[in-house]
């Protein structure tokens, strides 16, 4: 059974000057891998990354918005990019799909949006969560493709299958060695096709 008291030698005692989120987010991951997702308080968490409880809550209100914080940049479509996409001329699959690539190339530290993704992947209690959590990209991923032409009742079928194949992409290159996430998101979007 593992200690109850989980703490990271080597850290430096007294408050941070700042609290950075994806450091933070770093320090819980080795600490869910060492102990155990369940076993890991936020205070846990907060003595581990020399901050109080109350300021690891002020970025993190739970440990699940811990891990899907950093997990939602990882996957999240941003309307710039997609702007960037239009004007390239690429259709409405194509365009979101390297928008999702950019958003994912955007972030300061793939390796803990790796590691994000591999714990929600292998916590039903996370993973449970995606469809809630996933809501604000379905949103928009649907007003693209009816901006595109696609009837109401298509871009809800498509939107639904392309946060689908989406996310499963990003799992799975999470789950892999390769650096690089764009294969992965390519042989997912590839099954699709917009009317």
């Amino acid at each position: 059974m593992p200690d109850s008291h989980v703490s990271t030698p080597g850290r430096p005692s007294g408050r941070p000057q700042s609290i950075h989120p994806d450091s933070v987010a770093r320090i819980a991951l080795e600490l869910f891998d060492q102990h155990g997702y369940t076993q890991v308080s936020m205070a846990q968490i907060a003595e581990a990354c020399c901050i109080g409880r109350k300021s690891l809550y002020r970025y993190f209100p739970s440990k699940t918005d811990l891990v899907w914080g950093g997990a939602l940049d990882a996957i999240s479509i941003t309307e710039a990019a997609l702007e960037l996409e239009q004007e390239k001329g690429h259709g409405p699959i194509d365009s979101l799909r390297n928008a999702t690539l950019a958003g994912l190339r955007s972030i300061p530290d793939l390796d803990v949006a790796r590691g994000r993704l591999r714990l929600i992947a292998g916590q039903p209690e996370l993973l449970s969560q995606a469809s809630l959590r996933m809501a604000p990209d379905r949103e928009r991923t649907a007003h693209f493709f009816r901006k595109h032409g696609v009837s109401e009742e298509q871009a809800e079928y498509l939107t639904i299958a392309f946060g689908a194949v989406v996310f499963t992409a990003c799992i799975r290159w999470a789950q892999s060695e390769s650096p690089d996430p764009e294969p992965f998101l390519r042989r997912a979007t590839a099954v699709l096709q917009a009317p």
